[in-house]
């Protein structure tokens, strides 16, 4: 029951992000791929630097933190390669946008099935919304669909890609309530069964 938690709140999390990006798209669509460019540099920058500051920090090396100085050192580097080739980042950030929504999609279609498999009635109507996401995210990589007003039409998708996300994780936090429930049901009934008498050893005659 703990992965079910964790995914319902994974996907709450990735879902609000979706919905907000593609409201700023529909928003500012002539300007949102510097926007996401700049806070995805800005960000890659910041990390980096937390991190340089733990690997300076520890005086002794662990396993965990072996590669922190490295890992700290790429991604600013990351972070100042986003700066630098801004236009050639803000020029692929259509088709990166395009398959996450692709990628949301398919992992509403494992929810899907992991829905299937827990006996949940209403499996085939996430696996169609499901595979409807990730038909449009398909769609957009391959610039069969908005060749025109292109940030129009990834804004729409990201937002349809969180709505039903949303949706997904209510549905899940449902089925572990479900479960929840049977598991409490049948251990009350374990309690309530009654313990059975213990056989008696049967005496062995001693032999004169």
């Amino acid at each position: 029951m703990k992965f079910i938690r964790k995914m319902k709140l994974d996907i709450i999390l990735i879902s609000a992000v979706l919905v907000a990006l593609g409201v700023v798209v529909l928003m500012k669509p002539g300007t949102t791929g510097d926007i996401i460019c700049y806070v995805l540099a800005g960000a890659a920058i910041a990390v980096g630097i937390c991190f340089l500051i733990d690997y300076i920090k520890k005086e002794a090396l662990v396993d965990e933190q072996r590669y922190v100085l490295a890992i700290a050192v790429t991604v600013v580097m990351l972070g100042v390669s986003l700066f630098l080739r801004h236009d050639d980042v803000v020029a692929f950030m259509p088709t990166a946008l395009s398959f996450l929504i692709l990628f949301s999609g398919a992992v509403k279609l494992q929810n899907s099935f992991d829905m299937k498999r827990l006996k949940h009635g209403t499996w085939a109507v996430h696996a169609i919304i499901a595979l409807i996401g990730m038909v449009y995210g398909f769609l957009l990589m391959m610039k069969w669909i908005g060749e025109t007003n292109t940030w129009t039409w990834i804004g729409i998708g990201l937002i349809y890609s969180g709505f039903t996300g949303l949706i997904s994780a209510f549905v899940l936090a449902h089925i572990r309530k479900v479960i929840n429930k049977r598991k409490d049901e049948v251990s009350m009934e374990d309690m309530k069964k009654p313990e059975k008498p213990e056989e008696a050893e049967p005496e062995t005659e001693e032999k004169e």
